[in-house]
């Protein structure tokens, strides 16, 4: 697919990875439909790319996710690639014995992460798929996984949801393929990104930079470029692009 044909939904579209490919994409002569929570970052978007269309929604709760994806698909019915991307990094041991009074893993924060993760990306596609097959678009999901998918220590909950996607991007190419609909996941590494320092002390990060073949974290700019190989290679489907410089956890 070529990206002047593209007509793109990207959650979690107003900050990081989300915003560098509303505005790639955009430039690029895409269709941009950005939905993300935070209506200040909606409106600053969409003063920096004022052909981006931006819609308010709370993925992780379906009946705004279904009203979100009714009023892109009036604004144009030819909406033919679905990015998710929204999603949260939080880390815990599954047994922190210097935790008081509850030493085990938080069941909230689980919850947390499961229902940004996990359960938004399942409510996003199977809404999204529906109007791609009754409207005869053909295209692809892009799903957004991470390195950790493979089973990082101290990051239960994230690493179980982001290998769910890449099971669900598995299960949905096949299932869609036959209406021309590709479905795909993208891992990043360890990436120069706000939430990435955030999520990890600057000694860890460390570490995962000199085992990593390149000696550097990556770029934003190299995950965008990964999503336009994903929607432009039209035999590109079920399967995880590895954007991490060479490491393997």
């Amino acid at each position: 697919m070529e990206l002047s044909q593209a007509n793109i939904i990207i959650t979690g579209a107003a900050s990081g990875f989300g915003k560098a490919m509303s505005l790639f994409f955009a430039g690029e002569g895409a269709g941009v439909f950005a939905l993300d929570i935070n209506e200040a970052a909606l409106a600053q978007l969409k003063a920096e790319q004022p052909s981006i269309q931006t819609f308010l929604c709370d993925v992780t709760d379906n009946e705004t996710v279904e009203k979100a994806i009714d009023e892109v698909y009036e604004a144009n019915p030819s909406v033919n690639v679905l990015i998710n991307n929204a999603g949260i990094m939080k880390n815990a041991p599954l047994v922190n014995l210097l935790s008081r009074p509850d030493s085990r893993h938080a069941v909230e924060l689980w919850d947390q992460v499961v229902q940004v993760n996990q359960n938004a990306v399942f409510y996003m596609t199977r809404s999204v798929t529906n109007k791609m097959i009754r409207n005869r678009n053909k295209g692809v999901i892009i799903n957004i996984s991470s390195i950790a998918a493979r089973g990082n220590a101290g990051q239960t909950a994230y690493a179980a949801t982001k290998a769910a996607v890449e099971a669900m991007s598995k299960v949905w190419a096949k299932e869609l393929g036959g209406f021309g609909i590709r479905s795909v996941s993208i891992a990043p590494g360890f990436m120069n990104t706000l939430g990435t320092h955030d999520a990890l002390e600057e000694k860890m990060l460390a570490n995962w930079i000199d085992k990593t073949p390149l000696k550097r974290t990556g770029e934003i700019s190299e995950v965008v470029l990964a999503a336009k190989f994903a929607i432009e290679n039209d035999f590109f489907n079920g399967e995880t692009l590895n954007v991490n410089g060479g490491l393997v956890i």
